[in-house]
């Protein structure tokens, strides 16, 4: 009787698993990480698949995913996850991509939005140099971000005025808004594993840029100790909490993360900020 029970048990527990797990699974790669899972369609913006025992389809966004490895071996890669790339930093801005195509947006996650401004210095100024100018400070806004795409909601270019007797000319300018979008966020656990125990993190770039601003400043040639309180995670964002000298924010994005570095953004009215910390040699513990 005893024997019979284990075998019942063995039967309806066990072999059921065993099978599952022999059974193929398509491999979807996306920039989250790799799912497993039973691909039912690919769809012109989304793909559609099912977890191993379930009927429930679940849809992701074709732009971020970078390639799908089927079960019968054969490999699907899409070009949508490969247009945008990796930024390791502020200094990656050239590689920021904008769109007018609100459906490239879909499945992204929203950072922040940005507006610039570049004026020309006299009524001669060159047209086209001003708006190149400003769509670099929109691309240097985004990489502060921690972005690698920009939608653009509105662009407006006005030419040199010439002045007259009566009224003073006017030189070109060139104005840029649009919404920061990024296919990947850094992970808490990457973040606390890079810092550890340490209780102070040492900086060693402190750059920030305004509306106003032409290109990346320097905020300060004394780079700040930051003290750490706090590390978290909130809504797939990950925040420091720390105090440094001379800086009233207190609550850091953590906007990269790497083996070498970690970067933190904030901003304020006027400027956004960046704050890199070297996560080996410049992080200090007490």
């Amino acid at each position: 009787m005893k024997i019979a029970i284990f075998l019942f048990i063995v039967y309806t527990f066990c072999v059921p698993n065993i099978f599952s797990q022999s059974v193929p699974l398509d491999s979807i790669f996306t920039s989250e990480g790799l799912i497993l899972a039973n691909v039912k369609s690919v769809e012109p913006e989304v793909i559609n698949y099912a977890y191993p025992n379930e009927e429930v389809v679940t849809s992701i966004y074709k732009n971020t995913v970078m390639k799908i490895r089927f079960k019968s071996g054969r490999v699907q890669n899409f070009t949508e996850a490969f247009a945008l790339k990796t930024l390791n930093s502020v200094y990656d801005y050239d590689q920021v991509s904008l769109t007018r195509l609100e459906g490239e947006t879909k499945g992204l996650i929203k950072l922040d939005e940005v507006f610039t401004k570049a004026v020309g210095t006299t009524v001669l100024s060159n047209i086209t140099t001003v708006k190149e100018r400003a769509f670099r400070k929109m691309k240097i806004q985004a990489a502060m971000l921690g972005g690698n795409l920009v939608y653009m909601l509105d662009q407006s270019t006005v030419g040199n005025q010439a002045g007259s007797r009566y009224q003073a000319g006017k030189s070109t300018e060139t104005i840029l808004s649009g919404i920061v979008y990024t296919n990947m966020l850094p992970k808490i656990a990457e973040v606390r594993k890079l810092i550890g125990d340490k209780k102070q993190l040492q900086s060693y770039v402190f750059i920030s840029i305004g509306q106003n601003s032409t290109e990346i400043d320097n905020v300060s040639e004394e780079m700040p100790l930051f003290n750490v309180e706090n590390i978290y995670e909130e809504r797939g964002f990950v925040y420091l909490k720390a105090k440094a000298k001379a800086i009233d924010n207190q609550v850091f994005r953590v906007s990269y993360a790497d083996k070498d570095k970690i970067g933190i953004v904030w901003r304020d009215a006027k400027k956004i900020y960046n704050i890199y910390f070297n996560s080996e040699q410049n992080v200090e513990g007490k």
